[in-house]
């Protein structure tokens, strides 16, 4: 934990600020990687200094968030804010109540390591599609127009 820490505050600031400068979903596409990477390591780490390894790069999980959180905030118009995040968040509590009980059923019926592993793969079929699909915000910050459909 204190590697990811150390980690997110090495970097998150630098890298909110490159963010800015060369758009989200690219700083996005280099940190989620990353997260993926410790969960791997995490799972199939030979000895104890690649823990250490893989705690460190846990902390590029916590400079992805502001960031999404960021591009959310953009894209939803200001009239819709509350009741976007009302119905986000909901869904987001929903979610992880179910998701943890699914990841306690893998974790003693299939093995532990599955939990980071079924973690990835999620984020590979769901989370990496979306991400795709939206349109880069630092457009929609300068006043150009950007459609829905338009991928960066």
């Amino acid at each position: 934990m204190t590697g990811a820490a150390l980690a997110s505050i090495a970097f998150a600031i630098p890298l909110g600020r490159l963010a800015d400068k060369v758009g989200r979903k690219k700083i996005l596409y280099i940190t989620i990687p990353l997260f993926w990477a410790s969960n791997l390591i995490l799972v199939w780490a030979p000895n104890p200094v690649f823990l250490i390894l893989a705690g460190v790069l846990q902390g590029f999980y916590y400079i992805g968030g502001p960031i999404s959180a960021a591009m959310e905030r953009e894209l939803v118009p200001a009239e819709q804010m509350g009741r976007w995040l009302g119905i986000a968040r909901s869904f987001r509590l929903l979610l992880n109540a179910c998701l943890t009980f699914v990841s306690g059923l893998i974790w003693d019926r299939i093995g532990p390591q599955y939990v980071f592993l079924t973690y990835i793969g999620l984020d590979l079929v769901l989370r990496i599609p979306l991400l795709i699909s939206m349109p880069e915000t630092l457009q929609l910050r300068f006043g150009k127009p950007v459609s829905v459909s338009s991928k960066s």
